[in-house]
């Protein structure tokens, strides 16, 4: 049995979204951020590193949401990881999630969480301004990605559920989404599949906190 550690509405949901996908059976728990019980002792033991995701196996725990994605898709090879059997796809795919957690995510975290970067009060501000304007250039070339399917290619996969998180993400930082017609368009082709209803549900989120 899979064991499966996530705080609701982080970047933790796309590998959620992906264990949801696969059917694949596991117990999920869910570790608050707002209330720090990523650096409880208990969870720790889990993950050092004090972030989610994390995925207890029965052979060892993995970390980060692209080894997740990969263990996931050599495990179960459903849609919402990593495609397999084609190479150029699955390297595709991990380019974009690649993109996805050390470009783009760090923008946001330098919006939401200054304080990662630097201990000088004096400087945040000017952190979150940084990573703000990062975030525009950003979104604009993540609209440009999307198109009528998927970002990959034919098959749903994880870098569409990274999409749809930074989607909501950039919603309640109050961004103009009005700009991104395609990124919202491949945001509700996302949130419309049945395995991400049960996700979200499972988090406590809701499909209008995506719109």
């Amino acid at each position: 049995m899979l064991t499966f550690y996530y705080s609701p509405g982080a970047c933790s949901l796309v590998s959620h979204i992906a264990l949801a996908e696969a059917e694949a059976p596991h117990d999920a728990v869910s570790v608050s951020l707002a209330k720090g019980e990523q650096h409880a002792d208990e969870f720790l033991r889990i993950n050092p590193h004090a972030r989610v995701p994390a995925l207890v196996t029965d052979v060892g725990t993995v970390t980060e949401n692209i080894a997740i994605l990969n263990y996931l898709a050599d495990r179960f090879g459903a849609d919402g990881s990593v495609p397999r059997g084609d190479p150029y796809r699955a390297a595709r795919c991990n380019q974009l999630l690649s993109w996805c957690s050390s470009t783009v995510h760090v923008a946001f975290a330098q919006l939401f969480r200054p304080g990662r970067f630097s201990p000088d009060d004096a400087v945040h501000q000017a952190i979150s301004d940084g990573g703000r304007a990062a975030l525009v250039s950003h979104f604009t070339e993540l609209d440009d990605l999307c198109g009528e399917g998927w970002l990959a290619g034919e098959q749903f996969t994880a870098a569409d559920s990274y999409a749809a998180v930074f989607y909501r993400w950039a919603l309640r930082s109050k961004f103009d989404m009005s700009v991104y017609p395609r990124w919202a368009a491949l945001t509700r082709r996302v949130i419309e599949r049945p395995a991400v209803v049960r996700s979200l549900e499972q988090e406590g989120l809701t499909a209008a906190e995506f719109a």
